[in-house]
């Protein structure tokens, strides 16, 4: 599959990767250049892949509440809200943004991978409008997004995990590095005119970039850091599950013990951790590595990584296997860059 924006990307020389049956840009100018505009200057992303419903109905907050660990008591009209999806079992279906519309009207965005399994879960509940196709995505994210733009649409004043509508258009100010950044939903025709006007204001990003910089802000990616076999509690999202409220796979949840938790690690030496990287404390195994990479902006390896709880320990030095050696290293709470 392809974004409406395929031919914008092979115009400016995108090197292109498969996600999750998308043909996606990895990379531009390249990983580091793309991940360091983003931190100093501006990006811009495409992110059309990913999936996006409308949930509506005469009480569907009052459903939405059981199926999400959020409390959607929360949200008014024009704020967002970050929430996860539960199973029975308490692990995680899928992390999405809920925009509130109004009182019986949501918008969901949800994993381009978690796509029809988070639609056929909801709407076994409720009336679900997968609009994916006649939108795109766009994400402008780092310093200077909010003077570029204001170029086209009103959004200085706008708070973090707010929105405004233009017409058809949803303008956010939400994103997945860190930085100051804005997400634009738009119909299609209106959404590649802007894209290619951005693509001249921001350097264009990849995934590649992408991913470096989620890891550097500290933000779980599906398969990685949360799936279906993974709670909330285990994932260090605990913050955003209320339990003054039942929802599905709750009880499932706190009955299950918290081995290991979700925590940082940087290199003290030169290296890359990657996911699947065993991590250990005078000689002991004590965790592994679920998303790793080299931080151009900290110029370190930097890793998220599954712990034991009793060494979940600021500055606790440690050593990660890579391969047939192990390189020093230390724990240390995330986000490992916080500008915003």
């Amino acid at each position: 599959m392809e974004t409406p924006f395929y031919e914008i990307h092979k115009d400016l020389g995108a090197r292109f990767t498969d996600f999750h049956g998308w043909r996606m840009p990895l990379q531009y100018r390249g990983i580091v250049e793309e991940a360091l505009a983003v931190r100093n200057e501006t990006g811009v992303f495409d992110v059309s892949h990913m999936g996006r419903f409308l949930v509506r109905g005469k009480g569907v907050k009052e459903k939405l509440q059981k199926l999400t660990t959020n409390n959607f008591e929360k949200l008014r009209e024009g704020k967002v809200q970050y929430n996860l999806i539960t199973n029975e079992e308490g692990g995680i279906k899928d992390d999405v943004t809920v925009y509130m519309l109004s009182e019986e009207s949501y918008m969901f965005c949800v994993n381009a991978g978690n796509r029809g399994k988070v639609k056929n879960w909801l709407s076994r509940f409720v009336d679900v409008e997968d609009i994916s196709q006649e939108t795109v995505q766009i994400a402008l994210q780092g310093p200077e997004s909010r003077r570029i733009l204001s170029e086209f649409y009103e959004v200085g004043d706008l708070r973090f995990y707010t929105f405004r509508k233009f017409g058809e258009v949803i303008v956010s100010r939400t994103g997945y590095t860190g930085e100051l950044g804005y997400e634009i939903y738009l119909p299609v025709e209106e959404g590649i005119e802007l894209f290619r006007k951005l693509c001249k204001k921001a350097q264009p990003c990849g995934l590649g970039a992408r991913d470096v910089l989620r890891i550097e802000a500290g933000f779980p990616l599906y398969g990685h850091e949360i799936d279906e076999s993974i709670t909330p509690l285990e994932a260090n999202l605990d913050r955003f599950v209320d339990l003054s409220k039942d929802f599905v796979g709750k009880e499932a949840m706190l009955s299950k013990k918290v081995s290991r938790k979700l925590f940082g690690l940087e290199l003290t030496e030169k290296g890359v951790p990657r996911q699947g990287y065993k991590i250990y404390r005078n000689g002991t195994l004590i965790g592994q590595v679920s998303s790793g990479t080299y931080s151009p902006y900290l110029k370190k390896g930097i890793a998220l990584c599954f712990v034991d709880l009793e060494s979940r320990k600021e500055g606790l030095e440690v050593e990660l296997e890579v391969r047939s050696k192990k390189l020093k290293g230390k724990l240390r709470s995330y986000p490992f860059v916080k500008k915003r």
